[in-house]
């Protein structure tokens, strides 16, 4: 059933936000709690909580195994909730784990290293879903209109829920954090709830009769993985693009962990005064993102006019065009970094809160055009290998992501090599460097090449 462009809108946005607020407790408060009031070192924490990230693959076979066995005629929505209510339900049990991993029991470890499991199950259940159901309920016209308002709201929600949690617990306590965390539940399967009721029509007892006799084809996680692995193998634009988007999410998500730990050391905030940062990031990033977005709608009315004409209009957002948008957020992005390492270095709280709106608001410039390469990088009757190499690449970046950033703090900091400000500068200026790395990748990639690849191989 295809429902109104507002109502889809709506439901979908509600279900970003519910994925918003496990999302938000994990980089501003889990970390935070873990590393700087419990003195667990940041390179275990930072390796557990990248775990979620390795079940990115599985999300093909979720939706694979959504479509092929519904629930009450239901497709898409049991499994919604489903992953809503394991994604909530771990939260409860996280303030006692972390108390227990302080105190230095292996068992509690391995239960955190479990709880962030099912975390990530319930997160890869979600995902192809969701976009299936988004195809399922949504026009072709209204599609990507939806697609993109549901994201904005999802990093808008970020910066709410960080808000709220400050709101929650101003300073650290168990008591607090334990009442905050068991809301989770209630939160992200009630939102969930309100964004599914009444948008999926469930299967005729006929439709249901027909797919049961209709042979299914086997379920593969290994096999797509492989033929996306093996494009590596032939094709250097692939190789090139490959890097590109592991360094792009490194350059972008590796201060995630890291800025409720620098809000405490080099400013000495509290744990509700250090959610300012991810309010900060994940507001500008998106006013960033919106605004490449007006000025690429600008530029799209010549290829409205070739279709009307009757001609191709080329993507979206061609990459001869992209690649000097992405240059250009990637050096004021790069720039940024280093000036975030000179305030960090100086511990000027108004010269890094000045600097880290204009790094975040210059990441989304740089982000916008990184995403809309990968819809294109692909080549005909291949796409899913091609779309699927460039998920695996999100995976490893986002993993790295995490455990380089605790890995770099621990090396750094908490081994007392450096000291806080100096650390925490080094850091930014690596960030610069990553973002370097990204544009000088892209730089010879291109969309003819990595066909011509294909067809040669």
């Amino acid at each position: 059933m295809i429902v109104s462009e507002n109502q889809a809108k709506l439901q979908f946005t509600l279900q970003k936000i519910a994925i918003a607020w496990g999302f938000c407790l994990v980089v501003t408060s889990i970390n935070r709690v873990a590393i700087v009031e419990l003195g667990i070192p940041a390179m275990l924490i930072s390796f557990i909580i990248g775990v979620y990230t390795l079940f990115g693959p599985l999300q093909p076979v979720i939706g694979q195994l959504a479509e092929r066995y519904p629930i009450l005629g239901f497709r898409r929505t049991p499994y919604l909730l489903l992953g809503a209510l394991i994604g909530g339900v771990t939260f409860p049990f996280f303030p006692s784990v972390l108390v227990e991993m302080q105190a230095g029991d292996t068992t509690a470890t391995l239960l955190c290293v479990f709880l962030f499991c099912c975390f990530g199950l319930a997160i890869a259940m979600q995902a192809n879903t969701f976009l299936d159901l988004v195809k399922d309920t949504t026009s072709e016209e209204a599609r990507s209109r939806v697609t993109t308002a549901t994201w904005t709201a999802q990093a808008l929600a970020m910066a709410f829920w960080a808000w709220v949690f400050a709101l929650f617990m101003q300073q650290y306590s168990l008591e607090q954090m334990q009442f905050l965390y068991c809301l989770s539940p209630l939160v992200m399967v009630g939102l969930t709830l309100l964004g599914v009721i009444k948008l999926e029509t469930p299967l005729t007892k006929e439709q249901r009769a027909e797919r049961e006799r209709s042979p299914s084809p086997p379920l593969s996680l290994i096999a797509p993985m492989q033929a996306s692995m093996n494009v590596l193998g032939y094709s250097r634009h692939a190789r090139l693009f490959f890097i590109f988007i592991i360094f792009s999410l490194l350059s972008v998500f590796l201060q995630d962990i890291l800025q409720e730990i620098w809000a405490g050391d080099l400013f000495a905030m509290s744990a509700g005064e250090s959610t300012v940062f991810q309010r900060i990031y994940n507001g500008m990033q998106t006013v960033g993102m919106a605004a490449m977005g007006i000025f690429v709608a600008v530029r799209a009315k010549k290829r409205r006019a070739a279709l009307a004409a009757g001609e191709d209009p080329g993507p979206t957002l061609p990459m001869a065009e992209g690649k000097p948008l992405l240059l250009f957020g990637g050096v004021l992005s790069a720039a940024s970094f280093l000036l975030l390492a000179y305030a960090a270095h100086a511990q000027n709280l108004a010269l890094f809160h000045t600097f880290y709106v204009c790094s975040a608001f210059s990441l989304g410039l740089f982000v916008f055009p990184a995403i809309s390469f990968m819809a294109d990088m692909t080549a005909p009757g291949q796409e899913s290998r091609y779309l699927g190499l460039w998920s695996l690449a999100q995976v490893i970046g986002l993993f790295l992501s995490f455990t380089v950033s605790g890995t770099l703090y621990s090396a750094l900091v908490e081994s007392g090599l450096l000291t806080a400000n100096l650390g925490f500068a080094l850091i930014f200026v690596l960030q610069a460097l990553m973002v370097a790395l990204c544009c000088v990748c892209v730089q010879s990639v291109t969309v003819a090449g990595l066909k011509a690849e294909a067809r040669g191989a």
